[in-house]
């Protein structure tokens, strides 16, 4: 730790906190730039962005289908 011992104290806490919500910021800003228009085209941080837009579309599809797996199985289980 910076402060000498073993244990963080509310500074090392802090400054942890900034940096994980800078990062936050960064990466929405980041994904707000590149996800509003698909035509905008920015070297260094494109795959990244494109694999994570590809990571949310599957996992909101995989979300979907098992919300109508389950409205399915209770419509089955009143049927019978």
């Amino acid at each position: 730790m910076p402060n000498g011992s073993e244990n963080p104290d509310h500074k090392d806490l802090w400054m942890a906190l900034n940096d994980t919500r800078r990062e936050l910021a960064e990466i929405k800003g980041m994904l707000s730039l590149h996800l509003s228009d698909p035509h905008i085209h920015h070297h260094s941080p494109c795959r990244p962005v494109e694999e994570m837009r590809k990571t949310i579309l599957s996992a909101a599809g995989a979300a979907i289908l098992s919300l109508l797996a389950a409205i399915g199985s209770i419509i089955a289980s009143i049927t019978r």
